[in-house]
């Protein structure tokens, strides 16, 4: 599952968050990879960074998975802007 969103006003960052069933887990801003985990682990994960140089953009990406699917959600600055 893949989830791709695009934030900030003038200083623009793709970022692009992948789960699988298999285990892995990966976060990219702007091609870079900010985590790319392998290996079933735990349930859930949140993962914290900082995106962006003049304007930050503090970000959270919380991965789940239980019977219902595989879920990704993506925080910025404490609010809810993307989810799968």
């Amino acid at each position: 599952m893949k989830l791709r969103v695009t934030i900030g006003e003038q200083e623009r960052h793709e970022i692009e968050v992948e789960q699988s069933w298999m285990g892995k887990r990966k976060i990219t801003v702007n091609g870079e990879d900010v985590i790319d985990k392998r290996g079933i682990t735990s349930l859930s994960e949140t993962v914290r960074f900082t995106a962006g140089e003049q304007e930050k953009q503090e970000m959270r990406v919380k991965f789940s998975r239980g019977i219902s699917g595989l879920k990704i959600d993506v925080y910025a600055h404490g609010k809810l802007i993307a989810k799968s």
